[in-house]
């Protein structure tokens, strides 16, 4: 994950063991409240790519190239932006 350290085998155990968690206080979430949630680091979000051949015109190809590396990227932020809008309404 992005050079993130890895827990050791020890670290691991201890936190599945910690019984000292109190949620008494968390409020309990409706189904409508958990489908409208989104992960808080997106770059850990990982959703499965599809390999797709698409027509762009060149001008908005060249657009998100002239960014640099990472172009096909953006263009999919830029299509589940519009996509989370359209599906919660904000379109």
């Amino acid at each position: 994950m992005n050079g993130a350290k890895t827990l050791s085998p020890e670290r691991t155990a201890g936190i599945k063991v910690f019984k000292n968690t109190d949620f008494s206080d968390c409020p309990i979430l409706t189904e409508e409240e958990l489908k409208k949630m989104r992960p808080k680091h997106p770059e850990y979000f990982r959703p499965l790519k599809k390999a797709v051949q698409i027509r762009l015109d060149a001008d908005v190809l060249a657009w998100f190239k002239g960014y640099g590396k990472g172009y096909q990227s953006r263009i999919n932020a830029v299509l589940r932006d519009v996509m989370l809008r359209t599906t919660q309404g904000q379109a």
